[in-house]
């Protein structure tokens, strides 16, 4: 499980390394005060850097917050797992500002095993939580404009499970309909001649 759904490129662009830098200082924030939506905000924020970005990294931080938001709420923010989860953040955040990437990404990685081994019977809703982040993840990816066919690849899901998920939104209704009323009368006309 871990990151394996994401290859990594071998250099990080500067302008994703300072995103991520400011994605992890503020989940460690929300994690100290408590606030899994705000973790749940901050994640759907970074997908859409991610939609522009189109990068592993900035894919991994948005699946990684939505993971922990999830054991959070679950498991409260005063415990042990909330401590963790901050520490573990903390160290990653100290190895991407001294430009050890190697290592930023092994600690991350770190990060998925550590939601994933949380607890024996709780690995299994956690998988599902960290597969269902994808998925979700991947439809914002649609939302932002990235086609189907590659969000399902960056994030290592299947199409058909990422096109199903997006049949039940109304991402794809909101991108096909146009909202004009005289682009609409348009658009029949034309079908009509």
């Amino acid at each position: 499980m871990a990151q394996d759904f994401l290859i990594m490129e071998k250099e990080m662009p500067n302008s994703v390394k300072k995103e991520i830098l400011r994605v992890l200082k503020k989940a460690q924030r929300n994690i100290n005060s408590g606030d899994s939506n705000k973790l749940k905000i901050l994640s759907d924020a970074t997908i859409r850097n991610a939609s522009v970005f189109q990068d592993p990294d900035s894919l991994s931080i948005a699946v990684i917050v939505y993971a922990i938001s999830k054991l959070l709420e679950r498991w409260g923010f005063e415990s042990e797992y909330a401590d963790q989860a901050r520490n573990l953040l903390g160290s990653a955040q100290f190895s991407l500002e001294q430009n050890r990437l190697d290592e930023y990404r092994d600690k991350m990685k770190k990060v998925f095993e550590f939601t994933a081994s949380v607890e024996k019977e709780f690995k299994l809703y956690i998988d599902k939580v960290i597969e269902k982040a994808r998925v979700k993840k991947g439809s914002r990816l649609y939302e932002h404009g990235i086609s189907a066919a590659r969000a399902a690849e960056m994030l290592g899901i299947g199409q058909w499970e990422l096109l199903s998920y997006i049949g039940k939104t109304r991402i794809y209704d909101e991108a096909a309909v146009p909202t004009d009323v005289a682009q609409r009368l348009n658009l029949a006309r034309q079908l009509f001649e």
